[in-house]
């Protein structure tokens, strides 16, 4: 089975928040901060790549915060959905009660009538398909004849 390997991302959005710098460039910094400390190339030492490793880390920090606060910020939309959606259910109720209590208001009960069907509006209203239409092709030119006749 095919694992793709997670990206830095993905691996600070875990519980354990492990080192975004992946292990192969720990290594590379690793091999620049004992071996070749006293060496530096165009833009690229051990300085450069250890600040370049922090900076990534502070980053996935911040990723991992802004993951947090947009799951709790799903959380209390879920949660608000809920009480709504519960408010309207008690609202249909009440309408109806107030509705069957006086005849006279019966454009409410034929309102609340439509309300509980939506699924019914729905599926009878049909969807315009997007795009160009398919062609059209003329079969009786391709075969004018029928297969008994051409033999005949």
């Amino acid at each position: 089975m095919f694992m793709p390997t997670p990206s830095p991302l993905t691996l600070v959005a875990s519980s354990s928040e492990p080192d975004p710098v992946p292990a192969d460039i720990r290594a590379i910094i690793d091999l620049f901060v004992t071996h070749l400390s006293k060496v530096a190339f165009p833009d690229v030492d051990a300085a450069s790549l250890r600040k370049q490793a922090d900076d990534l880390r502070a980053e996935a920090k911040t990723v991992a915060r802004a993951r947090d606060a947009l799951a709790a910020a799903i959380a209390a939309t879920d949660a608000r959905l809920a009480v709504l959606t519960e408010s309207a259910t008690r609202a249909i109720a009440y309408a109806r009660i107030y509705g069957e209590a006086q005849p006279e208001r019966q454009p409410i009960l034929a309102a609340l009538a439509m309300l509980e069907r939506p699924t019914a509006r729905a599926s009878s209203t049909t969807t315009k398909r997007r795009g160009r239409p398919p062609k059209q092709r003329d079969t009786a030119e391709l075969f004018d004849a029928t297969p008994n006749e051409a033999h005949r």
